[in-house]
């Protein structure tokens, strides 16, 4: 065959695959006809995401890249999820922050995103029906825990309905040369992930805490020598060059983001489940609770203690687990450990997020 033969045949290919995707978005339309109709109003499935992408995955042993797959695919999801009504998603703005980055490479981008300042605002932004969904940092892989999202957990009546990990790279971002920066703006987590090299590098310049890496670098941008700590994404929307490039002082530095709404997830076979709860004021209170998910081998991903919102000097424990809460196991544990504290609530069960070094993950 010749080249023009190959173009010919690469283009009933993608005629092919046109025709294809209107079949998919009518086929769509009739499902969410058919939900309106028995009165099922949830658009947003992550249990049936989880089982579309999965599936393809593991079908896949051509050469078309897998990652690629994902993010094709994710993006068909999101534009056919539009088409019974678009979702509006509540992110750490302003635009171009690493919150943004992940709701985008999440819910694809067939969405409305919300972008919303400070983080905790985002649970009542969703609360009050003005986002369908938030995405709320949680925790990172060097610094831990985000205390004020842990925080906002004891008084929500949201559900956590998904988890995605996102490999944090920062930059120094500015449009000045290093040696003219005086000035750096940046989220407090970001200074303390690059700590290292700013001290060695930039000492002596000013640091200014902001409520998000976008807002530094919206700063940055609008200011003489000043600069900002943020990703590349805010780098390309506020025209900011790459002056210092990943600075973090962990190569392996990792975010996860939890995804919260009205309603947990259905089983997929591999999920987690969160909870808090608070232990009777006795001694052993703790371990008796441990023991009930060791007699159940129940694995937990995760447990820290906050001070309680209720008494001074008391705390609740937020903790992961695996399993689904319709798990026979996950169900008995449940079962048990309330009977042992003076609360527990459920925070919500959902697909396991799977870790990438290359870039996002989800599900």
């Amino acid at each position: 065959m010749k080249l023009e033969d190959y173009r010919n045949l690469l283009d009933q290919i993608d005629d092919q695959i046109l025709a294809l995707l209107q079949e998919r978005a009518t086929t769509v339309k009739r499902v969410g006809e058919l939900k309106a109709d028995t009165g099922v109003e949830r658009i947003y499935a992550p249990h049936r995401e989880r089982e579309i992408l999965s599936r393809l995955e593991a079908q896949n042993h051509g050469q078309f890249p897998s990652e690629a797959l994902r993010t094709i695919y994710t993006e068909i999801i999101s534009a056919c999820r539009a088409l019974e009504r678009p979702l509006s998603i509540a992110f750490l703005g302003p635009v171009g922050s690493f919150g943004h980055a992940v709701s985008s490479h999440f819910f694809g981008t067939s969405v409305n995103f919300v972008a919303v300042t400070p983080q905790p605002d985002i649970f009542t932004t969703v609360e009050s029906g003005r986002a369908d969904y938030g995405v709320v940092a949680i925790e990172n892989s060097t610094h831990g825990s985000v205390r004020d999202v842990l925080e906002m957990f004891q008084q929500t009546t949201l559900q956590i309905c998904g988890e995605c990990f996102l490999p944090i790279r920062q930059h120094l971002l500015s449009k000045f040369p290093l040696r003219q920066i005086t000035k750096i703006y940046s989220h407090p987590q970001a200074f303390a992930q690059c700590r290292q090299w700013l001290s060695q590098n930039m000492s002596g310049v000013q640091q200014i805490e902001v409520s998000s890496t976008s807002e530094a670098a919206e700063l940055a941008a609008n200011e003489s020598n000043t600069a900002a700590i943020a990703g590349q994404l805010a780098g390309e929307i506020y025209g900011l060059s790459v002056v210092g490039e990943s600075i973090m002082d962990g190569p392996n530095n990792t975010t996860r983001f939890l995804v919260i709404g009205s309603h947990s997830a259905a089983p997929t076979g591999r999920d987690r489940t969160s909870l808090l709860f608070a232990v009777k004021d006795k001694v052993g209170a703790l371990w008796e609770v441990l023991q009930v998910l060791k007699n159940y081998e129940i694995n937990m991903n995760k447990i820290e203690s906050l001070p309680s919102r209720t008494k001074a000097w008391e705390y609740v424990f937020f903790v992961d687990l695996e399993g689904h809460t319709a798990d026979e196991n996950v169900r008995k544990t449940l079962t048990e450990i309330k009977e042992l504290c003076v609360m527990v609530k459920i925070l919500g069960t959902y697909p396991i997020g799977e870790q990438s070094e290359e870039g996002f993950a989800q599900f």
